[in-house]
């Protein structure tokens, strides 16, 4: 099944098709500070982010996920220039709270929640959201604000102002690493957290920096299914590591308003790393641009036939090559040659928990 030239996915939680790749919209909002924490991207200009958006719907793609914090609202703004430039009923509009308090005592506050959610929803120019996310795990001392925030979220449910509450899943998670005699913090929690929230759909960071699992370990992926969740897939592209751009003979420096600037993962060691494992990649497969980004959106699709994948770009020009590279799927053989040739760059940069 195709969406205006993309192929699609049905979306459990949603149960709507949307196309196989998404609008990641967090880079448009360009440079951003949200208390004193980089949270943006440096070098986005917002005329060309509306043009990759335009041309984002020029080729198919009907998702479009976003947050209040991306930009301060830049990002928001920019995809409800799309929405009144297009059919809004065709799309899915997807946001998030949770990370501003503004003058709140706390982010998840249920009147800030209430401020935030009308905030977005002028921002985007529209009257409902599909998707609404808690975008961050911190609900105050104890989760004080945890019930009154859910009960917030169902109430906007109830209006018709959301379709489905959304959740963030750690970037690493398997449920075994929940039990036993070395636990996993973030795997608890998360259980914790989803058994309260009881959330329809998830986000869950999955590339080929992504840590490997063990036979019979359950994923964010397994989990999801056996509890009829869906699963949107974010930073398929490791937010840019793997387009070979970054090269550890020309680092780059990043201002004190983009995220990267104390992300450890553009460190010089470790896009040491992650270029070696890309070379090794780019002697089977090509080591172009649009060949790395074709290997890691395929190999993020192939995860789950029904996950759908948020791709970033800031122009016309990055969405078009991610949209327009992907050829045909790779084969169990090529995955599993990937994966082999990825896994020691995985294991420098995903962190995976210790148990």
């Amino acid at each position: 099944m195709t969406l205006h030239g993309l192929p699609s996915r049905i979306l459990a939680g949603l149960n709507r098709p949307v196309s196989a790749i998404g609008a990641g919209c967090w880079t448009i909002g360009g440079p951003a500070v949200n208390g004193r924490v980089p949270i943006g991207w440096d070098g986005v200009d917002a005329e060309h982010s509306y043009a990759g958006l335009l041309r984002a719907h020029e080729l198919g793609v009907t998702l479009f996920d976003t947050a209040d914090v991306y930009g301060m609202g830049r990002s928001e703004r920019l995809v409800g220039r799309l929405l009144r430039q297009t059919n809004r009923h065709d799309l899915i509009i997807s946001s998030k709270v949770g990370y501003f308090a503004g003058t709140a005592e706390h982010p998840y506050h249920p009147g800030q929640i209430r401020r935030q959610l009308e905030t977005t929803l002028t921002n985007l120019g529209t009257d409902h959201l599909e998707l609404y996310f808690f975008h961050s795990d911190d609900f105050g001392p104890g989760d004080r604000y945890l019930d009154d925030a859910l009960a917030q979220m169902r109430h906007f449910q109830r209006q018709g102002l959301i379709t489905a509450i959304g959740m963030r899943a750690p970037h690493a998670f398997a449920v075994q690493w929940a039990h036993g005699p070395s636990t996993c913090l973030s795997a608890q929690r998360f259980l914790t957290l989803f058994e309260r929230i009881r959330p329809q759909v998830l986000t869950a960071r999955y590339n080929l920096l992504s840590p490997p699992y063990a036979p019979g370990e359950t994923d964010i992926f397994d989990f999801a299914r056996r509890h009829n969740v869906g699963v949107i897939i974010k930073q398929a592209l490791a937010q840019g590591l793997l387009t070979g751009r970054h090269l550890p003979t020309l680092p780059r420096s990043f201002s004190d308003h983009d995220h990267r600037s104390t992300d450890p993962a553009f460190h010089p060691t470790a896009i040491a790393v992650v270029h070696h494992a890309l070379n090794q990649i780019a002697k089977h497969f090509g080591g172009q641009p649009a060949d790395l980004v074709r290997l890691a959106l395929r190999y993020a699709l192939h995860r789950d036939s029904d996950s759908p994948v948020l791709v970033g770009f800031r122009d016309s020009t990055q969405i078009t090559m991610n949209l327009t590279c992907l050829g045909e799927p790779l084969t169990i053989q090529e995955i599993a040659l990937l994966r082999r040739l990825a896994e020691p760059a995985a294991h420098v940069i995903s962190h995976r928990p210790h148990r």
